[in-house]
């Protein structure tokens, strides 16, 4: 494995993604082997998390009206590195492990699962990437998550004083008015404790009616095209009868997008009501990527599979109120609605 810490980020952002630009998706994370071991240049932000309740809410929802209402485009120039303290709460950590307890079968023995409790100031860090870039949210689909596992899943899991550094990796033009942006945070140890990288979470974008004009301006992602139409996959690819392959189920309750929202702070009503839904053009709402994500690393820790890296491609939408199945088999894994349709596959693994 690479060094960490042989090389150092800029906060430059416009001549950071221009150096970015062209990366094949298939293998952009190889480069994750020279991230920082050293807390990077950003700009600090005070924001709160989702358990400072009314204040959170306020600058979620603050952001989020400011966004609907802005002109959609897509502008790397001007985009800047951000980064923000995290303080997780023992209250905190609990809520989420009742939430995701209750996703898979009850009887599961607890086990440490490097749960994204951070996430509700990832979020946050998130948005003000996204002003930047001048994306509106309307337009905005999330199709790929990655989690990298610096540390230890156990120093992850335990880590109570974080840092999180937040930037734009790379842009591209896909044709017919879309685009690709792949975003990525560093989460660090509190610089008082060191500053220790304990992972990396990427995730990529395709941002739907992209001004031609700003289309102009990035780089071709022809090479992504590929992998783009494997991500429609709709028929299940593993077969659960094969020897080693493990089979398991995680619940989606009707009112599993507003619980994940509650520890999460991802409030969009796409995934809590029917109208909002169907103003985003989905028939109905729909769990949250990153809940699906935590749900199914559940499922890849209590199965004892290797999670220092983390893979997960979004297919279709993981409607509420139904039971997702899932298959395990060597490294992958797939999740299949109750239609029979793959709503998210990937892969636990430990490569480095």
């Amino acid at each position: 494995m690479s060094d960490p810490s042989s090389r150092t980020e800029r906060p430059s952002s416009a001549s950071h993604v221009e150096r970015l630009k062209g990366q094949r998706l298939s293998t952009f994370t190889s480069g994750i082997g020279v991230t920082l071991q050293r807390v990077p240049d950003s700009l600090m932000l005070p924001l709160p998390g989702v358990t400072q309740a009314l204040h959170y809410r306020w600058a979620y929802w603050t952001s989020t009206v400011r966004n609907l209402r802005a002109t959609h485009g897509l502008r790397t120039d001007g985009v800047r590195l951000y980064g923000a303290p995290v303080t997780i709460t023992p209250a905190l950590r609990a809520r989420w492990q009742r939430l995701f307890n209750e996703t898979g079968d009850r009887s599961d023995p607890d086990v440490p699962v490097p749960y994204l409790y951070n996430q509700s100031v990832g979020t946050l860090l998130y948005t003000r990437l996204l002003a930047d870039l001048g994306i509106n949210f309307r337009h905005l689909l999330h199709v790929q998550h990655e989690t990298k596992h610096w540390a230890s899943v156990l120093d992850w899991v335990n880590t109570d004083r974080q840092e999180l550094h937040a930037s734009v990796r790379g842009a591209w033009k896909l044709g017919d008015g879309k685009a690709m942006i792949a975003l990525r945070i560093a989460i660090h140890r509190s610089r008082h404790d060191g500053g220790h990288l304990l992972g990396t979470v990427n995730d990529r974008f395709i941002i739907r009616n992209v001004p031609e004009a700003d289309l102009e301006r990035l780089e071709s992602g022809r090479a992504l095209l590929r992998t783009l139409a494997e991500l429609r996959r709709k028929d299940p690819q593993l077969d659960a009868t094969q020897p080693g392959s493990v089979v398991g189920a995680i619940r989606v309750p009707s009112d599993m997008g507003k619980r994940f929202g509650q520890v999460s702070g991802d409030f969009n009503p796409v995934h809590t009501t029917a109208w909002a839904a169907k103003l985003f053009g989905v028939k109905r709402p729909f769990l949250q990527g990153l809940g699906l994500r935590n749900a199914m690393i559940r499922q890849l820790a209590l199965h004892g599979r290797p999670l220092v890296r983390f893979t997960m491609s979004f297919a279709s939408p993981a409607y509420l109120d139904q039971t997702l199945r899932v298959v395990m088999q060597g490294d992958a894994f797939e999740l299949v609605d109750e239609s029979g349709q793959v709503v998210a596959f990937g892969a636990g693994n430990e490569e480095t």
